[in-house]
């Protein structure tokens, strides 16, 4: 669930999980290349709360979200990511939780959306025409009127 940090919040809850595997960082290759409004638009659809003036540099952003499940708390999640506006293609993402497990999992699949996964358009193969049978023979005795009397005999 987004959720929205002051400064005051947010700097102490980063510096206290400087700690390993809590605190990741990975310089992702391959990056779609997006202006920083379309991650900021890509991070909400994604339940993670912008937190715009955090970072004083403008080539980056932070966000925010607190993640539920069945056997732990609201755990809290941070997540910076630094980019260079000269290549677009690549960044550097650093996630954060009390979790390690949650911590790479985010990281991940913030990953899997901002990665830009060629996709070959391949033309689906041709439906196979079903042969047309031909209507099926009539016996003769359907035809004649005597033989369809003399069944009824």
């Amino acid at each position: 669930q987004p959720i929205t940090l002051s400064p005051e919040e947010f700097f102490p809850q980063w510096k206290a999980l400087n700690v390993q595997n809590l605190k990741v960082q990975e310089v992702v290759k391959g990056v779609k290349p997006l202006p920083l409004p379309e991650i900021a638009s890509l991070f909400m659809s994604l339940h993670l709360a912008v937190a715009p003036g955090l970072d004083n540099n403008p080539n980056n952003l932070v966000a925010c979200t607190t993640f539920f499940s069945e056997t732990t708390r609201a755990m809290l999640c941070l997540v910076r990511i630094e980019t260079d506006p000269q290549d677009r293609t690549q960044l550097r993402l650093t996630v954060a939780s009390g979790d390690q497990y949650l911590t790479f999992e985010l990281k991940e699949y913030i990953k899997e959306h901002l990665i830009d996964i060629p996709r070959v358009q391949t033309a689906s193969p041709p439906v196979p025409v079903q042969p047309q049978l031909p209507p099926a023979a009539v016996p003769a005795t359907y035809n004649d009127p005597g033989a369809m009397l003399a069944g009824l005999l």
